[in-house]
């Protein structure tokens, strides 16, 4: 499977902006031949916007995924973005993807929201989606959840070969692409696709460190701070050699029954 991320600047403003550069975005993946593009968390509203959010939160199957789809089956090409979801009157922070016929596949609503301003615009979802797209089998997740061990390595133990990321990294949290998701790539066994944004927005600098990264942690593609498109081909024989290797997911089960017994004694 061929993936391209789409490292954004984040002062880019509202919704029609954003959507003219992913269109751009997908039409020359598609020309490249990509299967799947991936652009960052809340990419329909921007990040750091306040009560824009809210304006622009939208329904599951509103107008932007409307053209998102359109645009995916034309191209023939899955599409996963960030953006705020309205459903009544509760928005959450979601992650939805898209496939090559226009379908949505899966919608993540991010279930841990970090310290900071996320509390106040958003309710948090309460479930990990795992789905097959192509040969594939896939999990979404939202910045801060990446951060969990038990997050990631429930999402391996479900079959997940890949897990995609959209998140909105701050510059104070460099160690996360650089350091923490090769190590939880590289302890489960799996690719990571992680996009992040680039640049300042309303005050609020993001990290960039876009990454694509494979079973054993090695990076496959990385951005640098400035708006970049990285691209990889990911071998799924790749995941089955490296859990072979390193046989992580099934010593995990003695261990914590080990500990269980530790525990009781």
């Amino acid at each position: 499977m061929r993936v391209t991320v789409v490292q954004a600047d984040a002062r880019l403003a509202g919704p029609e902006n954003r959507f003219s550069l992913l269109e751009a975005k997908v039409r020359q993946a598609a020309k490249e031949g990509i299967d799947l593009i991936v652009f960052p968390e809340l990419f329909l509203s921007g990040y750091n916007v306040g009560e824009a959010l809210h304006q622009n939160a939208q329904a599951q199957d509103g107008s932007f995924a409307h053209r998102v789809a359109a645009l995916a089956n034309d191209l023939n090409i899955a599409i996963a973005y960030g953006y705020p979801e309205r459903d009544g009157d509760t928005v959450y922070n979601a992650f939805i993807f898209i496939d090559d016929q226009g379908r949505t596949l899966a919608n993540h609503r991010k279930m841990i929201l970090p310290p900071g301003t996320e509390h106040d615009w958003f309710a948090t979802g309460s479930s990990v989606p795992v789905f097959r797209f192509k040969d594939a089998t896939i999990t979404l997740l939202i910045c801060y959840e990446c951060e969990f061990p038990e997050i990631m390595r429930h999402a391996a133990l479900e079959g997940a070969q890949i897990v995609l990321v959209a998140t909105a990294g701050g510059e104070e949290w460099e160690q996360v692409p650089t350091f923490v998701i090769p190590s939880r790539a590289y302890e489960n066994g799996i690719f990571i696709v992680y996009a992040n944004y680039c640049g300042v927005e309303n005050g609020h600098g993001f990290c960039g460190l876009s990454c694509i990264v494979d079973p054993y942690g090695a990076d496959l593609a990385r951005a640098g701070r400035t708006e970049h498109v990285i691209s990889a081909c990911l071998d799924l024989g790749l995941v089955v050699e490296a859990r072979e290797k390193i046989p992580f997911l099934r010593d995990q089960r003695n261990i914590i029954s080990r500990l269980d017994r530790i525990a009781h004694t």
